[in-house]
């Protein structure tokens, strides 16, 4: 895995302290960190915005989410709802790009790239991950107004799996997937003006110095711990 890589690669470098390296991602990473994590007991920290748990069910809810959202009628949420379930179908039975195109007609932004990369992944839980991590410190940060991940539902498996002892939640309720604040994302040109003028106010109050303090959290937690004999 190239994020396997990219840890050993850090800790080999002289200006880099191996034993303080961790994880931070966002979105599909929910399915990537968990397993980096679980695979290296080394890794001090994890540090997970907007996770993703199941590619399917998290599927469904961001299709369910944008309709509600641009306000689709019942028609239209029961095509997009019969075009998903063919495109599950074709996807469990390995189907071409060709015949994905035949089945659904536009391809609505897939290209055949996207294709092998949907039919690649589809099937991504994050759960079995998640429980072979447990001891790595997280910090999981969820956004009010995310309509790409059900939160609900990432934090009610978080908490089920994680220890309590590990997992820090913090919640941003007026901020997006992306944790911008929401009324900043909805306007183009507060969004150009702030990124340009003001980029830290970009992000919902308290994000960036959240995670700051966790990380001193998780370093001081770890480095004032004793080692064993020989270690």
């Amino acid at each position: 895995m190239v994020t396997l890589a990219a840890v050993a690669w850090a800790r080999g470098r002289p200006g880099i302290d191996g034993r303080r390296i961790g994880l931070w991602g966002a979105s599909q990473a929910g399915w990537v960190l968990p397993k980096v994590a679980a695979k290296d007991p080394r890794i001090r920290f994890v540090i997970a915005v907007s996770p993703a748990v199941n590619w399917l069910r998290q599927g469904r809810y961001n299709l369910l989410a944008e309709l509600h959202r641009d306000g689709a009628g019942k028609r239209r949420v029961e095509e997009a709802m019969r075009r998903r379930e063919t495109t599950v179908r074709l996807l469990r039975r390995g189907a071409t790009y060709a015949e994905y195109r035949a089945a659904v007609g536009a391809p609505d932004g897939v290209t055949p790239a996207r294709w092998r990369f949907i039919s690649a992944n589809y099937t991504s839980d994050a759960v079995a991950d998640l429980r072979a991590m447990r001891g790595t410190p997280v910090l999981l940060v969820l956004a009010g107004h995310d309509v790409n991940v059900d939160v609900r539902e990432t934090q009610a498996v978080y908490r089920e799996v994680l220890p309590a002892s590990t997992l820090s939640v913090q919640h941003y309720p007026d901020a997006t997937h992306s944790l911008v604040d929401h009324a900043t994302e909805r306007s183009s040109l507060r969004l150009t003006a702030t990124a340009v003028l003001a980029p830290r106010k970009l992000y919902a109050a308290g994000f960036l110095d959240r995670q700051t303090r966790f990380l001193r959290e998780a370093g001081a937690s770890r480095a004032d711990a004793p080692t064993s004999p020989g270690r």
